[in-house]
């Protein structure tokens, strides 16, 4: 899937996931724009396949405009050792890619995270490798494939957001998320470095075009 999109009313949609301050922006996946890249970006990409340099490159097109957007000079975002991108100092930033689109968000600040994707149901296979019973049971049943898929980014979303102050990894099952009324709250399941369990993420959910997109501000 593929959305044809207009880039001024999706990101309006996307600065409904974060408050005031966070800039966001949006790329269209077009193959050859590898020369956009910066050469400590490049390196990441040496032996890739071609989708995969169209989305990374895309992605970074995208923050490097959102950064302009709160007044930071364009610079490269390198990727780390656990392929997460390096934000210049005193930024916090999230990179997404789905559907055709590479989304970024960033600001001056804390750690944020953002996800998107298509706004389809997922195969019953897969519900009990995202959800646990207890948020399976949440769920409506009627569409209950789709309502995993928003769990599935919403956990996607808290975990970007949560790793620049961990620095740890984890699966679905370290997060219960109980989806809002345009939102979500994702709950870890038990202590993630100075987190404690219970910890609550607050995130947002927007569905915009066949897509859903959601964002986590810490």
């Amino acid at each position: 899937m593929t959305v044809a999109f207009r880039q001024a009313a999706l990101e309006a949609a996307l600065a409904r996931l974060f408050p005031p301050g966070v800039a966001v922006s949006a790329e269209p996946i077009i193959g050859g724009r590898e020369d956009n890249l910066w050469p400590a970006e490049a390196k990441a990409m040496t032996g890739a396949v071609a989708s995969r340099k169209a989305e990374f490159a895309a992605g970074r097109i995208a923050a490097r405009r959102a950064l302009m957007a709160i007044g930071h000079r364009p610079t490269a975002i390198p990727v780390s050792l656990d392929r997460a991108p390096i934000w210049p100092a005193g930024i916090g930033g999230s990179i997404a890619h789905s559907a055709g689109l590479a989304i970024a968000a960033v600001r001056i600040g804390g750690p944020l995270g953002i996800d998107i994707e298509e706004d389809a149901a997922l195969e019953p296979a897969l519900w009990p490798v995202i959800c646990a019973p207890d948020e399976l049971a949440m769920l409506p049943e009627s569409d209950r494939g789709r309502y995993v898929r928003h769990v599935f980014s919403a956990k996607e979303a808290a975990y970007k957001a949560q790793f620049p102050l961990t620095e740890s990894l984890f699966g679905f099952a370290s997060l219960a998320v109980r989806l809002t009324d345009g939102g979500f709250v994702a709950s870890l399941r038990h202590t993630v470095s100075g987190l404690r369990a219970g910890h609550e993420l607050h995130g947002r959910l927007v569905i915009y075009q066949g897509v859903v997109f959601t964002g986590v501000t810490i």
